[in-house]
């Protein structure tokens, strides 16, 4: 999006909740249709006097998932057709050269089928794994290398692939408007480097400054039940793993040059793209993550007098009793405790409870590390910001765990844990609700 809004082109979304749209800076630069890809009615609407369709949408969220991508795609085509689109640009998987195809990447490729079918002029992308934080392959990637000294791999690991950078795919996906009209097909995208998978978490490692897991390899290892294993260790749903765990029995390389030539400079080396990927990551390789996020009906600085007023006497709007009781546990090992006490002012290095304040930004950010005695280290960051009459509260607790109990630790107590930091976010959300100032009554 900030690209294409960079180049001088004007945006409309479809979008299914437009909360998750307002999370982003660009948001009040685009236009907006409410209403899902299965939707006619509301896919017609989004392409009203629209030139061009990025097509980048995929459902693997359970059984099923090719016949949803499948309508979806043809719903679209459909609308494309008829509202006199000029261009379809899709983003889909690089495809075995022979042989049985995994049912993701046939999904892919039936999807790009269905747009190209469609009589508009239409690029296809193949991609394999792309790296760049919230892709999911590269997910998967980047807490794997974190996860333990010895990796237990499928012994599809050690298959080729194709990375390429976010940037690059990008440069690729915005080139593609300026195509004359009679370009179309499927056109395969890669970086630099044909590299095992196994290989790409090791250089992961490698160039995000961890040490390089032993990858030992797991003979006929079902897809299913790793996935099981990678959802237990990376953020990524099973539903989600799963084929692409299956898409890994694949050699995936891209063949051919892409039609809008290569990005300025050349191709993306992997590890270059790693180092760009682990910059602007969030959060860092080896945390895991609680977030909570909470649209409020009031201005910022009422939810921000909310947060800064936490601890002390005032408390931390949860479960009552449940932070007494996690004190008392933290004192029998030696630690702070729940004890209570605010600082005169909030700065780094302040003390503030059982928590240190490492960074605050008056009005908008504050970061805390726990001084209690844990298997890793947490952070609990608290930030506001504004969304159209409001604000959006994001809470995020983040842990970096100490080795194999560390990570025990965090998912035996998660349960618990996201039940009570949720109580904070929501109840800090009402009462910054609660007292912001009555509008003023004239007549």
């Amino acid at each position: 999006m900030p690209r294409l809004l960079d180049a001088g082109h004007e945006v409309h979304c479809l979008v299914r909740a437009p909360v998750r749209l307002f999370r982003h800076p660009w948001a009040s630069r685009v236009g907006r249709t409410v209403g899902n890809a299965a939707d006619p009615a509301a896919v017609a609407a989004a392409c009203e006097g629209v030139d061009a369709v990025y097509y980048l949408v995929h459902s693997m969220d359970g059984p099923g998932f090719a016949a949803r991508d499948r309508a979806a795609a043809a719903v679209v085509a459909d609308a494309a057709r008829a509202a006199g689109v000029r261009r379809i640009v899709y983003l889909g998987g690089l495809q075995p050269e022979d042989g049985p195809v995994s049912p993701h990447l046939a999904s892919r490729r039936e999807v790009g089928d269905v747009l190209l079918a469609s009589g508009v002029p239409t690029a296809v992308l193949q991609a394999g794994v792309v790296v760049g934080a919230g892709s999911a392959s590269f997910e998967m990637i980047r807490h794997l290398a974190a996860a333990a000294p010895v990796l237990p791999m499928p012994d599809r690991a050690w298959n080729a692939v194709q990375p390429i950078g976010v940037d690059d795919v990008l440069h690729h996906l915005v080139a593609c408007l300026d195509l004359p009209d009679h370009v179309g097909g499927a056109f395969d995208i890669g970086g630099p480097e044909v590299l095992s998978y196994v290989r790409l978490v090791h250089e992961y490692a490698a160039a995000a400054g961890l040490p390089r897991p032993f990858a030992v390899p797991v003979p006929g290892a079902a897809p299913r039940l790793t996935a099981r294993a990678v959802a237990a260790l990376a953020p990524v749903d099973r539903h989600l793993a799963g084929p692409l765990f299956e898409s890994m029995a694949h050699d995936l390389v891209a063949h051919g040059e892409p039609p809008t030539g290569p990005p300025p400079g050349g191709p993306t080396p992997y590890a270059e793209a790693v180092r760009r990927a682990v910059a602007g990551a969030a959060p860092v390789p080896g945390e895991l993550v609680s977030e909570h996020v909470e649209d409020v009906d009031a201005p910022p600085d009422a939810v921000w007098s909310v947060v800064s007023g936490l601890g002390g006497a005032t408390g931390w709007y949860t479960v009552p009793g449940v932070w007494a009781l996690r004190g008392a546990f933290d004192r029998l090992l030696g630690g702070p405790g729940a004890r209570r006490g605010r600082p005169r002012r909030l700065v780094p290095g302040a003390a503030l409870d059982w928590w240190r304040v490492e960074r605050v930004e008056p009005g908008r950010e504050l970061l805390l590390r726990s001084e209690q005695r844990l298997p890793g280290t947490a952070h609990l960051l608290l930030r506001v910001d504004p969304a159209g009459a409001g604000s959006r509260y994001r809470q995020r607790v983040t842990f970096r765990p100490s080795g194999p109990l560390g990570r025990a630790y965090w998912y035996a107590q998660l349960p618990a844990h996201r039940f009570v930091f949720a109580v904070t976010a929501r109840t800090i959300a009402g009462v910054a609700r609660s007292s912001r100032p009555a509008p003023r009554r004239t007549g």
